[in-house]
């Protein structure tokens, strides 16, 4: 999905003309071709890279230092080398003089639960965050290729030292894997009055385990490879944890209050950092049935009536009930507009400010 997304948007946003694709799952690389998300095919990584402007690596992070030594050997050469590694120090530790002087760490903080290139998506890195890692044999000319290529995506390219980078991934990139992991099996070992938990969960679990048990073999890796930085990461989290289980013990409201106004603060400043104000920001909770289209007719409505969209959330109850469209616009009349004509259309609307959640 990462590797198929990229190749998509260099095409069309990069004006790369030729994509060519390796695959160790001949089936994926098949796929990949039938899909347009590459040109043409390659019997193996080396002779993928050969002659290549840009060389990416799109796979588990344990096999890409091994990957970057073969894809040095194409002939003749690529000119550059980058990957999508999720961390950085030991991958830039396993390469060898030569491929140093070729390689620019890559890490785009974007991604999706759904793993395999029919997933790959042209905009998937619009506006993010790229992290990009060099040592000091890369050139300053084929680290300002890398640099251009990732801004032609829509990405926003910043440079950031390996340890550093795993320091903050492990934060808010495996850290949140984890912890999704971990009330995923609290809360299938939890159960009252003849029902499980997990039987009544509702959006905001849903909201908090969506990557929970997302493609082990890579997590497994990633997990592994930052332990370090994720073990830290942890230990400060049960630190946190075990602090707040003591001010519970205490009755201490202050705390509490001041605990969950902390995090509302950091929120507020993820939010503002992304260009969305959360202080105008409105959630309209839209009832929508199982149907086929039925999410592409409320939001075909709301771009003909140009109310712009800034981010919404799906969530399904099952089939026979359906589920809420949780659409977020800015400004309460902007949200008020939405729900009314959403409401004529069929569709009963509410409107809340943005966090205010009744569940």
């Amino acid at each position: 999905m990462m590797g198929g997304s990229l190749a998509l948007a260099a095409q069309e946003r990069a004006g790369t003309e030729a994509v060519v694709g390796y695959d160790s799952d001949p089936t994926a690389l098949q796929e990949a071709l039938e899909l347009g998300v590459i040109t043409e095919t390659a019997q193996s990584a080396a002779a993928a890279a050969a002659g290549a402007d840009l060389t990416v690596i799109s796979t588990p992070v344990t096999t890409i230092p091994g990957l970057v030594e073969e894809c040095i050997t194409g002939d003749p050469p690529t000119r550059a080398i980058t990957d999508l590694g999720s961390t950085k120090t030991n991958v830039m530790r396993g390469l060898s003089e030569r491929a140093r002087a070729l390689f620019v760490g890559g890490h785009p903080m974007r991604g999706a639960a759904d793993s395999g290139v029919r997933y790959a998506r042209t905009g998937l890195f619009e506006g993010a965050t790229y992290f990009l890692c060099t040592t000091s044999q890369v050139s300053p000319e084929l680290y300002g290729m890398v640099q251009q290529f990732v801004a032609d995506l829509g990405a926003k390219p910043t440079h950031i030292e390996p340890l550093a980078h795993d320091r903050i991934t492990a934060a808010v990139s495996h850290l949140p894997h984890v912890v999704a992991n971990a009330l995923m099996e609290h809360a299938g070992s939890v159960s009252g009055g003849g029902r499980r938990a997990l039987q009544c969960a509702g959006a905001s679990f849903s909201d908090l385990t969506r990557i929970a048990g997302a493609n082990p073999p890579m997590w497994k890796d990633i997990f592994l490879e930052n332990r370090d930085a994720l073990a830290a990461s942890l230990e400060a989290l049960a630190a946190y944890l075990a602090d707040f289980s003591d001010t519970l013990a205490s009755g201490d409201v202050a705390r509490v209050v001041n605990a969950i106004e902390s995090a509302g603060a950091y929120r507020e400043e993820m939010l503002q950092y992304a260009d969305i104000t959360p202080d105008t920001l409105y959630k309209v909770t839209v009832w929508v049935s199982d149907t086929p289209g039925v999410i592409a007719k409320v939001m075909t409505a709301l771009g003909e009536a140009e109310i712009n969209v800034e981010d919404l959330t799906m969530h399904h109850i099952n089939r026979a009930v359906g589920g809420d469209l949780e659409v977020f616009v800015s400004g309460r009349d902007t949200a008020e507009r939405a729900a009314e004509l959403l409401g004529g259309l069929g569709f009963p609307s509410t409107v809340n400010p943005h966090g205010d959640d009744a569940e």
